[in-house]
């Protein structure tokens, strides 16, 4: 009898752990549209999985949308039903949430010495697309990781709270800015008055702080800004370019 029920209860706990992992693979795949290089469209659900977003910024995975209604129903993926796509083939994707990602060229000098290499292929998420266009890049997690995310990797494994890890990577990033140039730079790199100096409006406003942007601003060597830093940084936009509004209000 006690053996029956072991088998019984085991039973149980892999039915739990199964509907748990497919539930949990089912929530990382968004609906939305892939833009080919070659102009051509495919209607996918792609995974973003932000417990690991360098998967996502350096190579995309996807399902069609009958296989994902498959997988709605069946609450099994297969491994061949998965298709992937580098950045170098795509321009991008756009999510029906309403979020964009582009790819763009950049050497991410946070992670450890890269001093020397050529920018590399990345598909960020795009805030803004405008006279200055701003990109958002995430943290690694795993392979080659910043200083700054160790303590809440480190935390998220501690408490076994995904959510722990995944809460600072969408509070703590990179904001990445490009005008007139063919890579994008990083917002803490840069003069800033060299993108905004020519609106002498905006550029007085920003000399006397009215956005809010230097009470956020931290000399410390970082090139990681906070989800506060980003909100003065695109008000400052707004005032600049007032279709950064209506991009901001969808």
């Amino acid at each position: 009898m006690k053996t029956k029920l072991r088998v019984i209860f085991g039973l149980f706990i892999f039915m739990f752990l199964f509907s748990f992992q497919a539930q949990s693979q089912e929530n990382n795949f968004k609906k939305g549209t892939i833009i080919l290089n070659n102009k051509k469209n495919i209607e996918a659900y792609i995974s973003i999985d932000f417990r690991f977003p360098q998967r996502f910024q350096s190579s995309i995975t996807y399902v069609s949308p009958q296989e994902y209604e498959k997988f709605q129903q069946t609450g099994k993926l297969k491994g061949k039903s998965k298709k992937s796509l580098k950045p170098k083939e795509i321009e991008g994707f756009d999510l029906e949430n309403g979020k964009s990602f582009r790819t763009v060229k950049y050497t991410d000098l946070s992670s450890s010495s890269t001093m020397g290499m050529i920018p590399k292929k990345l598909c960020l998420e795009q805030m803004v697309d405008g006279k200055i266009d701003v990109y958002k890049l995430y943290s690694h997690t795993t392979g080659k990781i910043s200083y700054e995310v160790i303590g809440a990797i480190n935390a998220s494994k501690d408490e076994n709270d995904d959510s722990i890890l995944i809460d600072y990577l969408q509070d703590n990033f990179q904001l990445l800015v490009q005008k007139d140039t063919d890579n994008p730079r990083n917002l803490m790199a840069v003069n800033l008055l060299n993108y905004i100096g020519d609106n002498e409006r905006v550029k007085e406003n920003y000399t006397k702080n009215h956005y809010g942007f230097r009470d956020e601003f931290t000399d410390d060597g970082s090139a990681i800004v906070s989800k506060k830093l980003e909100a003065s940084f695109l008000r400052l936009l707004e005032d600049y370019d007032p279709a950064v509004n209506a991009q901001l209000s969808k």
